[in-house]
Formats: C-alpha cells, sequence, structure tokens
C-alpha cells in the first residue's frame, strides 16, 4: 500500500459528504489519527495533510452490519466441502471490504440438533469458528465481531453460551427458535414446503418436525432467561429472530431484548415499534422483491416506515444496490436512508458513539462511492482513515497530494 496513504493524517476533498444532518456538497473532511476532526468547504487548505481528490463523488458512512450470514456459506460451498476457517477469513474479510463494510458482525450458528444438525453449526465445530474469527480479527481489515445465533432447542449448549458471554468472546447473542408454529414457519405446511424448496422430501420434514417438537420440551424458561441476563449484563445486545406474534415479542421485551429481527408478520413489526424495540430486515429481500421464506416484503415495510435497520443476510453484494433503491423507492434522501445501514445498526449494539456516521470526533470509517454509474459502485473503503479497498478504477494513489509539510510516516 502507498505509505503516505497510511500516515495518520489525511483529506478527503470534493466530494459530497453525507452526514446525519444532510449532504454537506462539495467538501473536504479531515482526517487525524482515524478520527474525524473537521469537515470544511472544499477549498479549506490544510498542510501536513496528505490529501485524496473525491472528484465529486459521495462519501458516506461505512456499512455497520450485525447480520452478516454468509461466512458459513464462504466456510462451506458445498455441504460436504468445508475448508479451514483460516484459510478463508483473509479473503472473505477482503471480500466485504469492497462491498463498502467497516463494522462486521459475522453470524455463527450454533444449533446442535442431532444427526440432522448442520455440520458448521454443531458444538465442536461451532466453537472452532468463533475461535478462529476472534483470532483473525486481530489482522482483519474490518472491525470484526461475533454475532452467536442460537436455536434454543440446543439445550445441551446453554453452558458452552454462557462460558462464551462469560469470557467475552461473542459480541451479539440472537435468540431463535425455528420449531414449526413458534416462528419464521408458521405450521407444518409451510414447514414442508420449505423442505421441498431445498430439495429435501416431506417424509424428512415429518421427521425433522417431530424431533423439533420433542427438543422445544425440553427448553428450560429459568435457564434461557438466565442465559439472556447474563449476555445483557456482560453489554452485550440480544436480538429476538423471526418473531411471529406479538405475544412472543412481549416476552422478548420483558426479557430485556431491544432488537427484532426479521418479524415475520405485521402484528409482530407493529408491535416492536410501537415499544421502542429496533427492527431488521435483509436486503436480498429487497432487492429481489421477494422473501426467500414467503414472508414480509422489505419494500412494504420501508413504504410504511417500519425499518430501522437493513442488513447483508446472507448476499453482501446487496447493500449497496439496496441503499440506493431505499431512496428511489420512498424518496427519502440518502441522510436519512443511510442510518438503515451505518448509524442505527451501530446504536443498536452499543458503538453508535464510535462509528455509524461522519461527525467530528467518530471513526473514520467510510466508504467512496460513484453514483453517476448506471450502477453505483464503490471506490474505496476506510477504516479509521485507512484504505482498505480501492478499485483498480480509481487508484488513490493517482489522486494523491501532499501538503507543504508533510508529516507522513515511513
Amino acid at each position: 500500500m502507498n505509505k503516505a496513504i497510511s500516515s495518520d493524517t489525511l483529506t478527503i476533498t470534493n466530494v459530497d459528504i453525507v452526514t446525519p444532518d444532510g449532504i454537506r456538497e462539495r467538501s473536504s473532511l479531515r482526517v487525524e489519527l482515524g478520527l474525524i476532526t473537521d469537515i470544511s468547504p472544499a477549498n479549506t487548505k490544510w498542510d501536513d495533510h496528505h490529501t485524496i481528490d473525491g472528484h465529486g463523488n459521495l462519501l458516506l458512512p461505512g456499512f455497520v452490519d450485525i447480520h452478516a450470514d454468509s461466512l458459513e456459506a464462504a466456510i462451506s460451498p458445498r455441504p460436504s466441502t468445508p475448508f479451514s476457517p483460516q484459510t478463508i477469513l483473509p479473503t472473505y474479510d477482503a471480500e466485504l471490504a469492497l462491498h463498502g463494510i467497516t463494522a462486521v458482525f459475522h453470524c455463527i450458528g450454533l444449533a446442535d440438533l442431532g444427526e440432522r444438525s448442520k455440520p458448521l453449526r454443531r458444538r465442536g465445530i461451532a466453537s472452532e469458528i468463533i475461535a478462529a474469527v476472534r483470532s483473525f480479527s486481530k489482522q482483519a481489515l474490518l472491525k470484526t465481531h461475533i454475532h452467536l445465533r442460537y436455536e434454543i432447542t440446543d439445550t445441551e449448549s446453554l453452558k458452552v453460551i454462557e462460558d462464551l458471554i462469560r469470557n467475552q468472546e461473542i459480541d451479539l447473542l440472537s435468540i431463535m427458535d425455528h420449531t414449526p408454529g413458534f416462528g419464521v414457519f408458521k405450521d407444518i405446511e409451510s414447514y414442508r414446503a420449505y423442505f421441498k424448496r431445498s430439495g429435501q422430501t416431506v417424509q424428512e420434514a415429518d421427521e425433522k418436525y417431530h424431533d423439533l417438537l420433542e427438543m422445544r420440551k425440553k427448553v428450560d424458561e429459568e435457564s434461557l432467561q438466565s442465559l439472556i441476563k447474563s449476555a445483557l449484563d456482560q453489554k452485550i445486545s440480544v436480538v429476538s429472530h423471526d418473531d411471529r406474534t406479538a405475544e412472543k415479542l412481549e416476552w422478548a421485551r420483558r426479557s430485556g431484548i431491544t432488537i427484532a429481527e426479521f418479524p415475520v408478520s405485521i402484528e409482530a413489526v407493529d408491535y416492536a415499534r410501537q415499544h421502542g424495540m429496533q427492527t431488521v430486515f435483509g436486503t436480498p429481500n429487497l432487492i429481489r422483491g421477494m422473501s426467500h421464506a414467503g414472508n414480509l416484503l422489505v419494500s412494504d415495510m420501508l413504504l410504511t416506515n417500519r425499518v430501522d435497520i437493513l442488513c447483508l443476510d446472507y448476499s453482501p453484494r446487496c447493500l449497496l444496490p439496496a441503499l440506493f433503491k431505499a431512496a428511489s423507492l420512498t424518496q427519502k434522501s440518502l441522510s436519512e436512508i443511510s442510518r438503515f445501514f451505518s448509524l442505527n445498526p451501530a446504536q443498536s449494539v452499543g458503538i453508535g458513539d464510535l462509528t455509524g456516521s461522519i461527525e467530528q470526533g467518530k471513526a473514520a470509517d467510510l466508504i467512496l462511492v460513484d453514483r453517476n454509474q448506471q450502477v453505483p459502485r464503490i471506490l474505496a473503503t476506510f477504516v479509521d482513515g485507512k484504505p482498505v479497498y480501492q478499485t483498480i478504477a480509481y487508484p488513490l494513489e493517482e489522486s494523491l497530494t501532499q501538503g507543504s509539510h508533510s508529516g507522513a510516516h515511513p
């Protein structure tokens, strides 16, 4: 990487800066020691700074993604072909950077439900992935966190999760229940339909359904409440997942849960918003114009002001297109829409005072975006003011000029 760009001081000039209060057109942003220190008109001159000419492009806050559920597919692109996490993480990390993510919460599932369990979600393997991500985070391009997705019918994993919480090995915890009749699957018929779409048989669906019902009988409310309290005591936000009823979200809210992730009915969405819970939806739903499970349309939720947070879900490629599609669909400003991708998720997990918006004193976690193409594209991604991705078509080195008294470090 160019040494000058790696210095502790940087100015990005001639850009339209998307701030929480609006777009600052043709402005400059000053960065020192990774923090945003000033936003001024583009003609402002600072000494001792290296300057990138943004050529009139957009400068947005980097995406803070609290539900990045594509790591498992990267590790095991086919069910029988897993790679070691250590092999996959460097390139996967870089891929997320090129999609504009600056802080990521990698989803790691823990659902050890017998012989039909997905291999990566068994206790031993899930624990290995968590350890690998935690170790890799020290060298990652992005601000890297772990979102543990816990299936409550896996009662034997409670002790494992308690230990992970106690040792501060996870950063976000979601409570899931995929038993038909309790969440995303309204009844056995919808469960069977999902299995058929996945290339499995009705018999297989029925067998797993009966297994899940038996496992759910073992779920202990007191133990589950204790787990949630342990997480909250450690300042770990807790998420309720795939909720269908107001009753379920009432239970979640009384348990201290503040985030409703992928609610599957209007009843659940409205309960969450009326009671101060933040709602999370996936961008693939918005880009495809449909839910893969036949549930709510994100476009409808946006048009009726029922969205707080948008995430990559299973496809990071959807993030930037979704930002512009949401703005076009709702006719809201990019300042308003960018909150769904950056500030709101950052606030929901307790890091909103550090990142998630372009404001003085916050980390310079930024994306430079060309909006003038038929399809907008990310030209560069910055984490703490350092470029972690740049497109060959927009080499930052050629846009770089040196101040009169450069303080660049070698």
